[in-house]
Parts: structure tokens; C-alpha cells; sequence
């Protein structure tokens, strides 16, 4: 495993006194001063792991100009959480333990977590197609019908972009690719190499060009109409291959509907 290098390390040793964290049996960072692709704007992001700690944690604080970010959870709940992901047939926020380091391991457990991970990680995501995804269908083409009324508000920009990212994370859930955080995927995208680095891993892969080309056509702002016309050549691509009309179904739930009455 690479080595934290000597500055992120004095950022933790300063953290730990400031914060004055104790009784921890392991430390890992991760993020983007891992992956060495932080900016001025960049947060430091660790993890601290207990024994039998009763609490999930999540903090902030800046040390000497840095912010750091951290969450502290049991070794017995990352472990549980780990295996939710699995069963949810979604690994994409185990991205973390794909590309992190140790700041500290008191027993090995950590290390044996983090291979514990990294194998759950790189898990193929099975395509899958539920009622509650068709009722997630039905739901962005009636507010891309919403659309079409609100061509001369200000608010068609809000709506906009709300869809355009449904259509992005249901396109991907229905077809087994990795769930990426919206303020990355532009970039993901559009540079192979930071998408490369950023996945990390031979099994998760992006979507097709052809996808990622019509998505970038969504991101320019332009003419409401022009912006109207390419979210629904977005919409017909991402579902095309799906045999639902969203203006003919009937849906059962049993418990859980992902409806309000």
C-alpha cells in the first residue's frame, strides 16, 4: 500500500490534538488528497474507526488553512454498511477504501477491513430494472412534460438540471454502471485519465460515448427550447430499450411505494 506522504500526515498529527480524538484502533484518509488531485478548495477526508463505539460521528474543522472532514464509526458498523452496499447491488460509495491510506492500524484490523472492502468494491453491479425504476421513468417524463410550460420562467433552469441528473443516475442504475457524484462527472467524463483514477478498478466502468455525448449536450445552457430538445433525445436514448410506457402502466406495491397520496 502507497505511503502517506509527510504533509497530509502533520495535517492529521495537528487534527488529532486539536480535535483531541482518542481511543481509535485505526485512521485512514481518502479523497482527493489521496488520489493527489486536491485544489485550494480541497478537504482533507479521514475516517476514524473504535471499538464498540455506540455513535456514528461526523465532524469538520480547519487546520493551518485546511478543512478536514471526518466521520468516526465502529469497525462492526463499517463492516455491516460494507455488506448493506453488496446487498443493495450498489459499491459505488466504496470508492473510498479503493483509493485510501493508513494513517494508523493498531491491530491489523484495519487493513483487513480495507481488503475486505476492496473486494466487496469490485463487485460486478447486476443490471436490474424494478417497479419502483418504472415508476422513476414515468416520474422524469412527467416533469419533462412540466417542462414544456415552463419555457419562459426562470425556474425551467432548476427543474432542467433536476432531471437531467435523475436521467443520469437511473440510466446508470439500470444498467449496472457505478454511481459517481455529480460535481466529478463532467470532468469523469470527458478526461479517461482522471476517470481512471478516480474509479479504480478493471470491473466499473462508465457509460457509453454515445450517452456521455448527449449528456454534455445537456450541460450547455443555451435556448430553453434547444435545451428542452436534447434532454429528451437524452430521455428516448437512456430508455429506449426498455419495455415500459410511462403513459400506459399500472404499478403494485405492496409496502414501501415510492408515491405520496
Amino acid at each position: 500500500m502507497k505511503l502517506i506522504n509527510e504533509n497530509i500526515k502533520q495535517y492529521i498529527d495537528k487534527f488529532i490534538k486539536q480535535e483531541q480524538i482518542n481511543n481509535y484502533i485505526g485512521i485512514i484518509v481518502y479523497g482527493s488528497y489521496v488520489r493527489n488531485m486536491n485544489n485550494n478548495l480541497s478537504d482533507l477526508d479521514l475516517m476514524i474507526i473504535k471499538d464498540n463505539y455506540k455513535t456514528q460521528d461526523c465532524g469538520s474543522c480547519v487546520v493551518d488553512g485546511i478543512r478536514v472532514e471526518y466521520f468516526v464509526e465502529s469497525l462492526k458498523t463499517i463492516y455491516q454498511k460494507i455488506k448493506e452496499e453488496i446487498q443493495n447491488n450498489d459499491p459505488s460509495h466504496l470508492t473510498k477504501f479503493a483509493t485510501c491510506l493508513i494513517y494508523y492500524d493498531k491491530e491489523g484490523k484495519v487493513k483487513e477491513l480495507i481488503d475486505f472492502a476492496k473486494e466487496a468494491y469490485d463487485t460486478k453491479i447486476e443490471h436490474t430494472l424494478s417497479d419502483n425504476d418504472r415508476f422513476g421513468i414515468f416520474g422524469i417524463n412527467n416533469r419533462i412534460e412540466d417542462l414544456e410550460s415552463l419555457i419562459n420562467n426562470n425556474s425551467f433552469y432548476a427543474v432542467y438540471f433536476i432531471v437531467l441528473e435523475k436521467i443520469r443516475n437511473l440510466y446508470a442504475k439500470i444498467n449496472g454502471i457505478i454511481d459517481l457524484p455529480v460535481m466529478k462527472i463532467e470532468r469523469i467524463y470527458n478526461d479517461k485519465e482522471y476517470a481512471k483514477n478516480y474509479i479504480n478498478s478493471n470491473i466499473h466502468n462508465i457509460p457509453d460515448s454515445e450517452f456521455i455525448t448527449l449528456y454534455n449536450n445537456c450541460l450547455n445552457i443555451k435556448n430553453k427550447a434547444e435545451m428542452l430538445s436534447d434532454l429528451k433525445i437524452l430521455y428516448n436514448y437512456s430508455f429506449k430499450n426498455i419495455n415500459f410506457s410511462p403513459n400506459s402502466f399500472i404499478l403494485r406495491f405492496k409496502q414501501n411505494a415510492p408515491f405520496k397520496v
